[in-house]
């Protein structure tokens, strides 16, 4: 599969001729002979600084183990993506795409266990786990991207309709955390919605965007590598998600008086402990 139709690649790719079964819009080994696709790349940065100040916080407000594996898989998925689209080959393809469903069944099981106060419910971690399993075994033997695609976006409505619920629940006890789950909740949905648009268009328009970053001067042209804007959005999305959960687990706990939601550069939140003023 391949947006926009074949590209002209040196004669020797430095990783090889690309086996991957998506060749994106961005024109390969352009800007470097050693990454095929620069810009979407190097945009896969957004993961990694993200989830490590995730990592960070979480490590800060001593809170459950769980959340730093929604971290994890968050840098997993953005180092799986950077190898992807530096090399455009099959196995750094589902180094990306496959993680994106590991990870999103940490953030399931999340949702669905803010509720429990103690333990692990071994039930709904190892549906988790079947639900991985198939998906891969089925995806490594059909290789259609279009599966991927609707396995991962169905783990994304889960996500979002449980959010919704308890966000629900959440409305009629604390109107301080409603308001923080809400602005959480929308700014994970519009970086996630944002991207997803940004994403088609590139796929859609690939032969358009080709021709006008063609002709425009070459400090414009990477404005227009739409892909790479997916990675910053999504990067956002998947943090801003893993910050919901956070702050939904200390309302369900009962603690979340003790903390506050802070905002980096006035956009990025983070859960932060409140001052002995506060």
């Amino acid at each position: 599969m391949e947006f926009g139709g074949p590209l002209a690649v040196p004669d020797r790719p430095y990783w090889g001729q690309a086996t991957s079964t998506i060749d994106w819009c961005e024109e390969n080994y352009v800007v470097c002979k050693y990454i095929a696709e620069f810009w979407n790349t190097s945009t896969n940065l957004a993961f990694f600084a993200l989830a490590i100040f995730g990592m960070m916080k979480v490590r800060a407000t001593r809170q459950e183990n769980r959340f730093l594996f929604c971290y994890i898989a968050m840098l997993v998925v953005g180092l799986g993506s950077w190898l992807f689209h530096m090399t455009l080959q099959y196995q750094w393809q589902l180094a990306d795409e496959l993680p994106m469903v590991y990870g999103t069944c940490i953030c399931i099981y999340c949702a669905l266990q803010a509720d429990v106060k103690v333990g692990t419910d071994i039930y709904v971690a190892l549906a988790l786990f079947g639900y991985s399993a198939v998906v891969t075994l089925v995806y490594v033997q059909i290789r259609k991207p279009v599966f991927h695609q609707v396995a991962y976006g169905l783990e994304v409505a889960i996500v979002l309709v449980r959010s919704m619920l308890h966000q629900i629940e959440v409305r009629k006890t604390n109107a301080r955390a409603y308001s923080e789950l809400v602005h959480m909740f929308w700014l994970g949905v519009g970086a996630f919605g944002v991207s997803f648009v940004l994403w088609n268009i590139d796929n859609i328009f690939c032969t358009n965007l080709r021709a006008l970053r063609a002709v425009l001067p070459a400090p414009l042209g990477p404005l227009f590598q739409l892909h790479a804007y997916w990675h910053i959005g999504t990067a956002l999305g998947c943090y801003a998600s893993i910050v919901y959960q956070q702050y939904l687990r200390l309302v369900k706990l009962g603690t979340v008086d003790r903390f506050r939601i802070r905002r980096l550069a006035m956009v990025v939140p983070y859960i932060d402990r409140c001052e002995k003023t506060e």
